[in-house]
């Protein structure tokens, strides 16, 4: 059987025990769902019998994605940086695969552990025949939608949380491309009486982004029509998005899987989804963290992956806490 747990920013925490099938986005009316990062495959979790813990298997693919050593990642984010210029592109997020030794069947615990220390966040574990064990704890809000209210957020820009450091003009304007990305499509979209409140500092644990509130009302529009016209964002792929997508499929190794994707629940009247952010794969002995980083023209691949592993802290600080109680 496959199991899912999460816990939605000031709610209790769910856990179930079902099945998770691949659906078409049209199929996602209702029910907790993820999608690859181009939300072009959905994922709905059909839940069938009552959770109990001794149903729990821990499922793990077979293949292990592939982790950049720091060498190839700069030649990599060069050559990634060479097509940002040469084919104009205001932004593209360039991203990395970083491994750590953690034991599956301690996900639970970690599980427990991101809730605590990120309250604010969207903390999920799915364990799946189908896509493996995936854990996270995502601050990034796509799409929340009560009734006709909709509300979503543009995230972008980051910096170390403990520095004093000014936000540089390429975080700035890193951070204005995502929320003019967002307020077009909202428009195009029919989004009545849309109001932005921004951008603002926004502590994530570790790092701090730059953030931007946009509020809306909505006339008759399913949830999946914008889901298909803001995600994904250029805070996770890039601007103009149609050639941002094709750079980043030829140059990153790795498939991102349900990283950048979108996770949460959906529904008629009620939605909550989320952008899969801050997450990891989980082998029996590893977890494979995926990461990212916003390049523009003016980027330091360097500072890229300084900003790769600042982020990566999210979910390592918990790992290795929980590591040390074992020890």
């Amino acid at each position: 059987m496959d199991f899912l747990t999460y816990r939605f920013p000031g709610k209790e925490v769910v856990r179930q025990i079902g099945v998770l099938n691949e659906i078409s986005p049209n199929e996602a009316t209702e029910g907790f769902v993820f999608s690859n990062f181009e939300a072009t495959v959905f994922y709905g979790f059909e839940e069938n019998v009552d959770f109990t813990k001794e149903a729990i298997v821990f499922h793990s693919l077979h293949e292990k994605p592939y982790v950049y050593t720091s060498r190839e990642y700069l030649l990599q984010a060069h050559s990634f940086l060479n097509g940002i210029q040469q084919l104009g592109l205001d932004k593209a997020v360039f991203s990395r695969i970083k491994n750590r030794p953690f034991p599956i069947n301690q996900a639970e615990e970690l599980f427990n552990e991101l809730c605590v220390t990120y309250p604010k966040a969207c903390v999920y574990l799915i364990s799946s025949k189908l896509l493996g064990t995936w854990i996270g704890a995502t601050p990034e809000v796509l799409l929340e939608i009560h009734n006709d209210q909709l509300f979503t957020m543009a995230l972008a820009g980051t910096k170390k949380s403990n520095t004093s450091n000014d936000w540089g003009g390429k975080e700035i304007k890193e951070q204005a491309y995502v929320t003019s990305f967002i307020e077009e499509n909202l428009k195009r979209l029919h989004v009545q009486e849309i109001e932005i409140q921004g951008p603002y500092d926004y502590q994530a644990g570790p790092v701090t982004h730059l953030r931007t509130d946009i509020c809306g009302v909505l006339e008759n529009l399913p949830a999946i029509n914008l889901v298909k016209g803001l995600h994904p964002t250029p805070a996770v792929s890039g601007l103009p998005q149609k050639a941002a997508i094709e750079l980043i499929s030829s140059v990153e190794y790795h498939n991102r899987m349900l990283y950048t994707g979108v996770v949460g629940w959906i529904g008629t009247t009620h939605t909550r989804l989320f952008v899969n952010l801050r997450c990891a794969q989980l082998q029996e002995k590893e977890a494979f963290l995926y990461l990212g980083g916003g390049f523009t023209a003016e980027s330091i691949p360097e500072l890229e992956l300084d900003e790769t592993e600042n982020k990566s802290k999210t979910l390592i600080a918990c790992m290795e806490k929980i590591l040390r109680k074992k020890a």
